[in-house]
């Protein structure tokens, strides 16, 4: 059975009453991925006090507090799927690229914040701290576009558009990468 869908990212805005923009929602799923990966969030309790600890959710309400319980749950989902269905939250396709990179960026952002609520990490690999320290630059990255007039030539725009997929993707794959290396064998799990 597939994993459950993350909420509609517009709908929770919504729900946040203006509590939370866009970069700071796909923050609080950066955060949330982190903890599952350092496995320092084991329940959606532990994730909406972390959130309301780094003052990114502050008094989210009953709506906003069962959109949070159903991101946890089908992230949670997503991170175990064998069929790799994992999927950042983040903002539609059809908002503006600087948005999204900006969300993007925030995302890298809580990924690091929720990863290092556990303390110092075990020793890793050395792809796995090449790919932190990539999370690290994407983090501090902001839209870097073409001025005004030279962006709105097509050709600029899918090349940012393709250029944007391929760094959600290399996100997506490290974010499960490391879940695999910082969790380590499960009790069924063969050991050769």
């Amino acid at each position: 059975m597939p994993p459950d869908p993350l909420p509609d990212f517009r709908h929770a805005l919504m729900l946040s009453r203006g509590s939370l923009d866009a970069p700071e929602l796909a923050e609080c799923h950066g955060v949330l991925c982190g903890m599952i990966c350092g496995e320092t969030g084991k329940t959606a309790g532990d994730f909406l006090t972390h959130l309301e600890t780094l003052e990114l959710l502050d008094e989210p309400g009953l709506a906003m507090n069962e959109v949070m319980q159903e991101a946890f749950d089908s992230t949670l989902q997503q991170l175990e799927d064998e069929e790799m269905q994992f999927a950042l939250w983040l903002p539609d396709d059809d908002e503006p690229l600087e948005d999204r990179t900006d969300a993007l960026a925030q995302w890298c952002t809580g990924f690091l914040a929720g990863l290092g609520l556990g303390g110092e990490l075990p020793e890793i690999s050395e792809e796995a701290a090449e790919a932190l320290t990539d999370l690290q630059q994407i983090a501090r990255a902001a839209y870097s576009g073409l001025d005004d007039e030279e962006n709105l030539a097509e050709e600029v725009e899918d090349e940012d558009e393709k250029a944007f997929t391929e760094i959600v993707e290399y996100v997506r794959v490290v974010t499960m990468m490391l879940r695999e290396e910082l969790r380590g064998p499960g009790a069924g799990d063969a050991i050769h």
